[in-house]
């Protein structure tokens, strides 16, 4: 489980944003968080992004798209290519400076610390440490400006050192010692792969694919579709054959998201999925519709409801740019209740997502809303909606719209 995310100097970030899952207080029973005998405070599931156009909310997301892509194609890295980042380019010590993520995570009940830092040429910073009881045990530092460039505290120094000596400079060395058997990053290593798994295997088509043929899955997934109230009987299965073209253009998509190295055959598909709908009439007829020819809000429910249940059978975190942009925002609350719902979520999955529905503002509690804005050289920034004096009976939304708690766009007469 993540309980909390870092990142600088990345597009439009200069400073450190922190996006945190933790409980500070405990608000009430409605938005059920998560609860871990591994941690001294429970974790929220849910954590929204609100502000205007243009804010950073989505550099905020792909900001984690990027860590964890670099994270897990870093094995397949030739030597000398370059690193493909984005760093805040309106001031000079930003360009020169390195883009920096961290994690701080929970995996087989143990708390891992994460980060890493990087340029375009190499990496500049890495450390890894473990909480195996309640002092931290630093597994690995990196950092290019000390002689020598790593320190391993006295763990299995021998092994690490050798495992450093086949790390090229352009690479990360969790990743590198995974692969080469050292035992102790194995399960952070594993944290990562599932999240970056279920981040690369969101192709819809097959995630509403994959839910459609566990009966339990399914079942939930028309039940909720019911349940708001759209004219849903059915949601079944057609494959059709992937045209030669059709899966070239794939394989190169795939190619340009993981980067160097050659896409393995077992992502490419043979063939594709259609996801078919059986609607019924008001007089009892039914008729099937394509998914893509429904309507887009249908569409993007059902591929939300999907891709909740396939992350939540073994849980992780699902992050979502722009929730509800195509459905009724009464659809956006119905969804964040599956998301709370045990009997749905059982895998306990997380939610990442950024919104321009205000309305969530009076949905959740004010802890796990972040207002993102940019200040007046430009960078994006980030500040807890809890950090304003909020009272029980106070309207949220109207009071965000009026320009209370800023983030909100600037509309010239």
């Amino acid at each position: 489980m993540l309980i909390q995310y870092s990142v600088r100097n990345y597009k439009s970030i200069r400073d450190e944003i922190i996006i945190n899952f933790t409980v500070t207080e405990k608000k009430g029973d409605n938005n059920m968080p998560i609860f871990n005998n591994g941690l001294d405070r429970p974790l929220y599931r849910c954590v929204g992004l609100v502000g205007p156009n243009a804010s950073g909310k989505s550099n905020i997301i792909s900001s984690l798209f990027f860590a964890l892509r670099f994270i897990n194609s870093t094995i397949e890295r030739k030597q000398k290519s370059k690193i493909s980042i984005e760093m805040f380019m309106l001031d000079k010590h930003s360009r020169e400076d390195g883009s920096s993520f961290e994690f701080i995570f929970l995996e087989d009940n143990i708390k891992y610390v994460y980060g890493f830092t990087v340029n375009t040429e190499r990496v500049l910073e890495e450390y890894l440490l473990a909480y195996y009881s309640k002092k931290a045990t630093t597994l690995f530092e990196r950092e290019i400006n000390s002689d020598p460039e790593y320190n391993f505290r006295g763990n299995d120094v021998k092994i690490q050192t050798e495992i450093s000596k086949k790390t090229n400079p352009n690479r990360l060395y969790l990743p590198v010692a995974a692969e080469w058997g050292y035992e102790k990053v194995k399960i952070p290593y594993k944290w990562f792969e599932k999240m970056y798994r279920q981040y690369s295997d969101m192709n819809v088509s097959q995630v509403i694919a994959d839910v459609l043929r566990e009966d339990i899955q399914k079942r939930v997934l028309l039940e909720a579709l019911l349940k708001a109230d759209f004219n849903i009987k059915d949601v079944y299965i057609k494959n059709r054959k992937l045209e030669k073209q059709h899966r070239d253009a794939f394989v190169q998509f795939l190619a340009n998201m993981l980067g160097e190295g050659e896409v393995p055959e077992n992502l490419v598909p043979e063939d594709t999925p259609e996801i078919w709908l059986t609607h019924v009439s008001r007089n009892g007829e039914t008729f099937d519709i394509e998914i893509n020819d429904d309507s887009s809000g249908i569409r993007d429910i059902i591929d939300n409801i999907a891709e909740l249940l396939f992350i939540s059978k073994e849980g992780g975190l699902f992050i979502e740019d722009e929730l509800g942009r195509n459905y009724h925002t009464k659809l956006t609350e119905y969804f964040l209740g599956l998301f709370n719902c045990n009997k749905v979520n059982n895998g306990r999955a997380q939610l990442l997502f950024s919104t321009h529905d205000t309305k969530i503002l009076n949905i959740l509690n004010p802890e796990q809303v972040y207002l993102v804005d940019k200040d007046e050289d430009g960078g994006t920034y980030v500040k807890l909606l809890d950090d304003y004096l909020i009272r029980e009976k106070d309207n949220v939304e109207l009071g965000y719209l009026k320009g209370r708690y800023g983030a909100v766009p600037n509309i010239k007469e």
